[in-house]
C-alpha cells in the first residue's frame, strides 16, 4: 500500500507526541556517545549511553531489522536516564555501518525488504554469539559499567533470538 496523506499525518502526529514524553521521574543526567568496538569480525559501530555518575549495571539493546537509528538511540537515553549503562550495537556492521536503513524504510518495497532480510540472514547463531561476547566484554571494561552486578539484554523482533544467544554464550555476566 502506497501511503497516503492521511497516514502519514497520523504517523507523524505519532512521532511528534512521542519526542514530548516527559523525561522519567528522578531521571539522571546522562553522557553518550558512538563507540566503535573490535570484535572478530572487524570494528562494531555503536551507540553507548550511561548516567554521568557513577557505575550502573549494563543493558545491551539489539535492534530490529532496520538497525541502529534514533529509535533506538531514544530508548537508550531512557533507560540510561533510569541508571543504565546502555549499548546498542549495529548488528550489520560487516556490510554497513549505520544507518543500515533510510529513515521510513518499508518492508513493503520489494527491493528494501530484500537488502534488510539479506542483512539479516548474514546474522547466523555463531555470529551473534561471537558479537555478543566481544559487547559484553567491551562492557566490562567500561569504568561506567559495575561488573558486580550482572547485565540484561533486550531485542526488538529478530534482536529477540540475539538475546537468548548472548545469555546463553556469557551466563555469568547476563542476568536478566
Amino acid at each position: 500500500d502506497a501511503l497516503s496523506r492521511r497516514r502519514f499525518g497520523a504517523w507523524s502526529a505519532g512521532v511528534g507526541l512521542a519526542t514530548l514524553l516527559p523525561r522519567a521521574a528522578n531521571a539522571a543526567a546522562v553522557t553518550e556517545r558512538e563507540v566503535e568496538i573490535k570484535t572478530s569480525a572487524g570494528t562494531a559501530d555503536a551507540f553507548f549511553v550511561h548516567p554521568a555518575e557513577g557505575a550502573h549495571p549494563a543493558v545491551i539493546v539489539w535492534p530490529d531489522i532496520f538497525g541502529l537509528r534514533p529509535a533506538f538511540r531514544q530508548m537508550a537515553r531512557r533507560l540510561a536516564e533510569s541508571g543504565y549503562a546502555v549499548l546498542v550495537p549495529n548488528p550489520f556492521y560487516r556490510s554497513k555501518r549505520a544507518p543500515t536503513s533510510p529513515p521510513g524504510a518499508d518492508l513493503q518495497d520489494e527491493a528494501m525488504r530484500n537488502m534488510l532480510m539479506s542483512l539479516a540472514r548474514s546474522l547466523t547463531p555463531e555470529i551473534q554469539t561471537s558479537d555478543s561476547e566481544a559487547f559484553i566484554g567491551w562492557l566490562d571494561g567500561q569504568k561506567v559499567v559495575d561488573r558486580k552486578r550482572r547485565m540484561a539484554t533486550t531485542g526488538y523482533c529478530m534482536g529477540g533470538p540475539i538475546t537468548m544467544r548472548a545469555a546463553a554464550a556469557v551466563p555469568e555476566r547476563i542476568g536478566a
